[in-house]
């Protein structure tokens, strides 16, 4: 089933340049670090506020990081700091694929934040947001990181986590307790309870800086998000013009053309998505996400081959990636291939001693493969994984159990 994500709008504000790596309390974390996040206010094209975020400064190089989303679509920014304008050059960075947008600011005098080392990050360690939720500002809120994710296509890792959010905010800082910027709020999941999530500053510090002064390319980046999201909602056709109208722009960006054909093959156009999966291949040949989505394009054509050559690319430069062992064995059982598959399954099953729909393709290929014995083995783990697969498997089970008791093949 699709989760369906929700951006959030928050404003965080901190001040100070504590940068102890000790734990503070939290009154110290509200004290020292409430005034390194400012508001910010996007202005449409007809002059009207659309929308309103946070942005967290990064003194030491003199820039201020939010999401992307709270700019998209309008023409300006308006940032103050407690009512204050804040002074800015131009947007200098940005990915739109993980909603973060980077300003140059004309001046440096704002407390720092000290960026956190990414390795430190861990499941169960405290963290604090304060922020204006619902409008409230300065509302301080205290939890822990709850993990660490990767939602919707699974190409993006994202740090979960439970201190209180609500609708209205987006951009703002997620601290330690330390006192140090692990990330910036960026969306949560609807049917959820406190599943909130942050771009982590790992993703913040791998962008390269330039300028993007030129209102063509904003503009262009704008129809890339707006394609994006009609994507998402599953408006394919609508997602795909917009997509050629960013590609007419930069016609040599291979995320474009990565997403332009998975909307293509949202439609179920696989020819064309295999073309735009291949020209972004082509532009960026280690380009993982493209590499697999031609892959399973390649599968849902039915072209299995072509689907491991694929899956065994991706595994080339990522070895230890488990989704694309699962997926070429499901390939490699497509073609009959069942001592490949086995092989594929087992290294997903080692890996990850809970996948069940592993245990249940391996069984199948066992089962194919006239190894009965090991294939009721696997379906049992199943059942034991998950008892609501027992009516199903359990007649496989008695089957496999009578051709193994008369050693048939």
């Amino acid at each position: 089933m699709k989760r369906i994500l929700f951006f959030f709008l928050t404003i965080f504000i901190f001040r100070g340049s504590f940068v102890s790596s000790q734990e503070i309390t939290p009154e110290e974390i509200f004290s020292n670090f409430k005034d390194a996040v400012v508001v910010i206010r996007a202005i449409d094209f007809d002059g009207n506020e659309s929308s309103q975020g946070s942005g967290v400064i990064i003194k030491d190089k003199g820039i201020l990081v939010t999401n992307f989303h709270i700019f998209a679509g309008n023409d300006k920014l308006v940032i103050k700091q407690n009512d204050i304008p804040v002074a800015y050059n131009e947007i200098i960075g940005l990915d739109i694929e993980k909603d973060i947008l980077i300003i140059g600011l004309e001046t440096t005098n704002f407390p720092s934040i000290k960026p956190a080392n990414i390795n430190d990050i861990k499941v169960g360690q405290k963290v604090f947001a304060i922020g204006s939720p619902m409008g409230l500002e300065n509302t301080m809120s205290e939890g822990i990181v709850s993990g660490i994710r990767t939602l919707e296509d699974g190409k993006q890792e994202f740090i979960q986590f439970t201190a209180s959010l609500s609708p209205g905010s987006s951009g703002g800082a997620l601290l330690n307790s330390n006192g140090e910027l692990i990330g910036i709020s960026t969306m949560y999941l609807k049917k959820g309870q406190n599943l909130n999530f942050a771009v982590s500053i790992k993703d913040i510090e791998g962008i390269t800086l330039g300028e993007y002064s030129d209102k063509i390319k904003l503009q262009a980046l704008n129809h890339f998000f707006r394609g994006r999201n009609l994507h998402d909602e599953g408006r394919y056709s609508d997602a795909i013009k917009y997509y050629d109208k960013y590609i007419s722009i930069f016609p040599n960006d291979a995320k474009a053309y990565n997403f332009r054909g998975l909307s293509f093959q949202g439609k179920k156009d696989f020819e064309n998505a295999i073309k735009d999966l291949s020209k972004a291949i082509k532009l960026d040949p280690n380009y993982i996400a493209a590499i697999s989505n031609r892959g399973e394009c390649y599968f849902k054509m039915e072209k299995w081959d072509e689907a491991q050559k694929d899956f065994s690319k991706v595994l080339k430069i990522e070895p230890d990636n488990v989704s694309m062992y699962f997926n070429r064995g499901l390939a490699y059982s497509k073609e009959e291939d069942w001592d490949e598959a086995i092989d594929d399954f087992t290294k997903v099953i080692k890996a990850n001693s809970m996948y069940t729909e592993a245990y249940m393709n391996r069984g199948l290929a066992y089962y194919y493969a006239s190894n009965y014995e090991l294939a009721i083995i696997d379906w049992k783990k199943c059942i034991k994984l998950d008892p609501s697969l027992t009516n199903t498997l359990n007649k496989l089970i008695d089957n496999a159990d009578l051709l193994w008791q008369h050693n048939i093949k």
